[in-house]
């Protein structure tokens, strides 16, 4: 019998358009099947009975990408001239599933407005907008659907994405006006671009819960990069890890 593959639930983004259909790019799922996972996609229902029925089913935790910028609101402060409109939905249900991954250890992922959400929901801020809030910044907002390099990053040491003892410089692709501000309590910085801008950020503890969250969008350059193939592979090998505990809560029928 071949072996269980961890299921990797996905928060979807919701549609531009006003339509009713959720915005999520195969490029997510691909990169997870790659990596040895099988991606789950959740319904954009943020309904505590929900969570509490489609949480137990997956092993690892993925926050995608948005158009939109989180509500202000949500770490204290007042929207800025550069601050886009928020979905409230996509809010809603990310601090639902975060909570619940919280409570049971659950690893998890968050992928540019998914790493600002996992930030903001566990105590921190955001820089509302980059170019208006820092000195010298570097144009974080490029096109990132063709995969292309924008810009270098400098790994710390020690971490999740560079175990090894010196600091790793790599390049990435970025498209976002926001990042993260004030550090949240249980995170750490484990990546900066040349502005000061923070890119990546792990859990502080991580015997308590995998978390690991970056900047820039691994999922269209897993195929062909070996960082961004490994940002993938970490979570997945985490939900494996998570699922062999048998610690997996009871599915309420």
């Amino acid at each position: 019998m071949a072996a269980q593959l961890p299921l990797i639930g996905i928060a979807v983004s919701p549609p531009e358009d006003g339509s009713h259909n959720y915005n999520l790019n195969p490029e997510y799922s691909e990169a997870i099947r790659r990596a040895g996972g099988a991606p789950l996609a959740f319904a954009l229902i943020p309904d505590d009975d929900y969570v509490e029925r489609v949480m137990p089913l997956v092993h690892g935790l993925l926050l995608t990408g948005s158009q939109y910028d989180l509500d202000p609101a949500w770490y204290g402060a007042q929207p800025e001239s550069g601050t886009l409109d928020p979905n409230y939905d996509r809010d809603n249900f990310d601090r639902l599933i975060l909570d619940w991954a919280g409570e049971h250890s659950l690893p998890v992922l968050g992928i540019c407005h998914g790493c600002q959400a996992i930030n903001v929901a566990l105590g921190g801020t955001l820089i509302q907008d980059i170019p208006a809030e820092v000195s010298h910044a570097l144009n974080h907002r490029t096109p990132s659907n063709t995969g292309e390099f924008a810009h270098e990053i400098e790994l710390a040491p020690g971490s999740l994405l560079n175990p090894g003892g010196e600091t790793l410089v790599t390049r990435v692709n970025s498209a976002h006006h926001q990042a993260v501000g004030r550090v949240a309590p249980a995170l750490k910085p484990i990546a900066w671009s040349a502005d000061g801008v923070i890119e990546a950020l792990e859990a502080a503890d991580l015997e308590r819960q995998f978390i690991l969250a970056v900047q820039w969008h691994p999922e269209r350059l897993a195929a062909d990069d070996p960082l961004s193939a490994k940002v993938i592979e970490v979570l997945v090998a985490a939900a494996r890890r998570w699922m062999a505990k048998d610690s997996h809560p009871e599915i309420v029928n």
